[in-house]
């Protein structure tokens, strides 16, 4: 079974839809990848998926401007940890650092796809597995920590594709860029066992 992955946005701190409809859409479950570009071209990317996908993007958000994740400078090197001892030592250099969390924070756009009638919220953790894949196979910038696990019960969908058609030019090339145009299957994945 072909599941489509039906990619909206972008959502971001400057892209706050307005639209209550959109709005509504974005507290459902779905996938999602958060994505920074830096000068150069360079892209950093993060594959997830959440039941409520505004609040996840709040907390990618506030998590960034609250100094407890990594933050990058303007060409995409990691220039602060986020952990405890970087945050005690930032707050001697507040102007600067919460200057870089801002910076980094206008960056972020969220692209999504939204759980439908195929794919369901019990393929998320196969869908989010599928995408940290793909991206690792095609960019080396991907900031999950953990990439989610690859043995998968039986009876999933074993193809997965993407539509971009509902994204502005400039999304639509940067997933294609990120993701292709082949499917996802679950040969991806080296755990599993099909």
């Amino acid at each position: 079974m072909t599941v489509t992955l039906e990619w909206q946005g972008p959502v971001g701190a400057d892209r706050i839809p307005n639209d209550p409809l959109i709005f509504e859409n974005l507290c459902q479950a779905g996938v999602y990848l958060r994505i920074k570009s830096y000068a150069g071209g360079r892209i950093v990317a993060y594959a997830g998926q959440s039941v409520s996908l505004l609040a996840r993007f709040d907390q990618h958000l506030s998590t960034m401007l609250g100094l407890a994740s990594p933050l990058r400078d303007e060409i995409g090197g990691e220039v602060f940890t986020g952990d405890a001892a970087a945050r005690l030592e930032a707050y001697g250099d507040l102007n600067r650092v919460t200057a870089l969390a801002a910076a980094d924070v206008r960056r972020v756009r969220f692209l999504y796809a939204l759980c439908d009638d195929y794919f369901h919220t019990e393929h998320m953790n196969l869908a989010e597995g599928l995408l940290q894949r793909r991206i690792v196979q095609r960019i080396a910038d991907v900031e999950n920590a953990v990439l989610a696990p690859g043995v998968i019960p039986n009876d999933v969908p074993d193809r997965w594709t993407n539509d971009f058609s509902a994204l502005e030019d400039a999304d639509r090339d940067l997933l294609y860029k990120l993701l292709g145009d082949d499917a996802m299957t679950l040969d991806m994945l080296p755990d599993n066992a099909v």
